[in-house]
């Protein structure tokens, strides 16, 4: 949306602007909550209920809600102006110019936000995963094969995946690990994915962790030597990143090994591989997985990362790899842009 339109209408009708921004933010809402009772809609958006029930009741009149005992949900009509809606609230808020921003500050060709910040509300994680899967969806074609990890943002992801007519995609884990809860393993999420989509799958039932020989041995079988074959022609590759003292907590890593990781400045985790701020591999991964030196040069990376607490964390991962798509959330997004200033 154009920013001089923006800005003129904040010179020349801030009050008339401030309520058509509140009109497209609850219907941008009410969009992904729906059915939401109003009571709910007031806490989402930290607004007093009487604002949410005076505007309901406009929409309402203008046929773009319906009502009943489940609470509000969109009309047919609603369809006709809620991709302008959201792109209006979007801009208003400041989301179009900070994902501008950040991807010219970041090696990464496009950054999509979703408003708000998971580490206070976990549903903005669902809206990260939705738009990350719309997203998804266009990039991916017949034929393509789309490597995924394992995590709670990747899950989102899947859950949010919708196709209306079947895609032949063949969906990879990404890595190899069975040392995490079943539902958010690499191997669970891919087999999700492809039955969403419509496509297949290939599994690697391995350990989390193994040392160089026991490695080596594993890339010998013939299933897991497929998988690796599968992974290097990845046309698509979805990741989630992680704060690397979490992860390494999480994954039991051995202790004397997390204290020189960080401080050697360990910031984030991708793939099981751990890198500080300026992106500098700190140890590879252990476990068999993609190994991002071998991908071919058309592979699109994609990542999904939120919350304002993995603001180092998804620089650190961005800076060694560049990526095609991050989809983040606002409180990660303004937490990253202070970072990137303060570094001036």
């Amino acid at each position: 949306m154009d920013t001089g339109f923006i800005t003129l209408m904040r010179k020349l009708a801030p009050d008339l602007t401030e309520e058509m921004t509140r009109r497209a933010l609850i219907l941008e809402r009410i969009s992904a909550l729906q059915p939401v009772g109003r009571r709910q809609l007031a806490a989402r958006l930290n607004l007093p209920e009487r604002e949410i029930r005076n505007t309901a009741v406009l929409l309402k009149e203008m046929g773009y809600l319906e009502l009943d005992a489940s609470g509000m949900s969109l009309s047919r009509k609603a369809e006709e102006v809620l991709d302008i809606a959201r792109e209006f609230s979007r801009a208003m808020n400041g989301l179009t110019e900070a994902e501008r921003r950040l991807s010219e500050l970041l090696p990464v060709d496009r950054v999509m936000i979703a408003p708000g910040d998971a580490d206070q509300d976990r549903q903005v994680l669902s809206d990260v995963g939705r738009i990350c899967a719309a997203k998804l969806r266009t990039l991916l074609q017949n034929g393509n094969t789309l490597a995924v990890t394992g995590g709670s943002t990747v899950a989102a992801v899947a859950r949010n995946i919708q196709s209306q007519t079947p895609l032949n995609v063949m969906v990879v884990p990404a890595r190899g690990g069975i040392g995490r809860s079943v539902e958010l393993q690499a191997n669970t999420l891919a087999e999700e994915i492809a039955g969403r989509l419509g496509g297949h799958y290939r599994l690697i039932h391995l350990p989390d962790h193994m040392d160089a020989a026991a490695k080596q041995e594993m890339l010998k079988m013939p299933e897991v030597q497929e998988a690796m074959e599968l992974l290097e022609r990845a046309d698509v590759i979805l990741h989630g990143i992680g704060i690397a003292s979490e992860t390494m907590r999480n994954r039991n890593v051995d202790r004397a090994v997390q204290a020189e990781l960080l401080q050697k400045g360990a910031e984030g985790e991708s793939f099981g591989a751990y890198y500080d701020r300026d992106g500098k591999c700190l140890m590879e991964s252990s476990s068999v997985g993609v190994d991002l030196a071998r991908l071919k040069r058309t592979c699109r990376m994609v990542a999904a990362a939120a919350g304002s607490s993995k603001a180092g964390a998804i620089l650190s991962v961005l800076r060694h790899t560049h990526h095609s798509l991050l989809v983040t959330d606002q409180g990660a997004a303004e937490k990253m842009m202070r970072m990137l200033e303060g570094e001036k």
